[in-house]
């Protein structure tokens, strides 16, 4: 019968082991979990290693659990079972341990993001009690060209310059990488381009590379509310994709955040989705 128990920094090597038997074996494109990456997901995702749980037997780690904390909410990264442990009630039991914890310790709101091309994923956190809030989007951009946007019309600027600014409003629906405090987690990685006026900065995109080199994230776009919100857009876009030789992403976009025609007519198309759970903590 495994044993199940929360874990510390110090068992972050074990951590990074179980994600490995039990989450990334299902995805073998993907690159291996390391102690760095681990680590650098607590920066910049705050991962909590005490919000995060393994089932472990003799042989080692069956199932594993991610979890961060925020001062709201706590998001689920993964829940992993090892295949020849799963169907056995270990990724559920993980869940239900971590809304133990937190209905006593808080915060009391967990969110999950579901990527729907996983199969049995959202059967599987519907049957543990979360409900589905929300959907997000990848839009992918493959390079090809665009009218060439005046240089001085857009400036660099800086994660803190924003911040100074005020402009890092981030509503709290979006995912969980497009959120406030990862920006500001991620400032020394992101770059920033700007529309600016002699009064204020008008509009501004966030990007950075991806992690595995392959596209340009944009995690971050946003406009102050005018008449021109959408004109200012489509100039930062036109202008980072004028830039570079690589697609751009705008991942996990929630569908208030650009409009549909604005994507469309500068060319990103829709790639994976996801669903967006969320559930109250509950006592034991």
């Amino acid at each position: 019968m495994p044993s199940y128990r929360f874990c510390r920094p110090d068992d972050i090597p074990y951590l990074v082991r179980a994600v490995n038997e039990c989450w990334d074996v299902h995805f073998p494109d993907t690159s291996r979990m390391t102690v760095d990456r681990y680590r650098e997901e607590m920066k910049t995702l705050d991962v909590w290693p005490s919000n995060s749980l393994v089932a472990s037997t003799d042989q080692g780690p069956v199932a594993v659990l991610i979890g961060t904390k925020r001062a709201k909410e706590v998001a689920v990264l993964r829940v992993g079972v090892r295949p020849d442990h799963q169907r056995q009630g270990h990724g559920g039991h993980l869940l239900l341990s971590l809304s133990q914890k937190l209905a006593v310790l808080g915060p009391e709101r967990l969110v999950a993001e579901i990527s729907l091309s996983i199969p049995g994923a959202t059967d599987f956190i519907t049957a543990a009690g979360y409900r589905l809030e929300a959907l997000f989007t990848d839009y992918l951009r493959q390079p090809a060209p665009v009218e060439p946007v005046p240089a001085e019309l857009v400036v660099p600027v800086t994660v803190d310059e924003l911040e100074d600014h005020d402009l890092l409003r981030i509503p709290d629906d979006v995912a969980w990488q497009r959120r406030r405090e990862t920006l500001l987690n991620r400032k020394d990685e992101l770059a920033g381009k700007a529309i600016a006026t002699p009064e204020r900065i008008e509009a501004f995109l966030l990007y950075r590379m991806s992690d595995d080199g392959s596209t340009v994230e944009i995690p971050a776009l946003a406009a102050r509310e005018s008449e021109r919100r959408g004109l200012f857009l489509r100039l930062l876009l036109r202008h980072l994709a004028g830039s570079t030789e690589l697609p751009l992403c705008l991942p996990r976009l929630s569908e208030d955040e650009l409009p549909s025609a604005l994507l469309e007519e500068l060319g990103f198309e829709s790639a994976e989705e996801y669903d967006l759970y969320s559930i109250a903590a509950t006592p034991a």
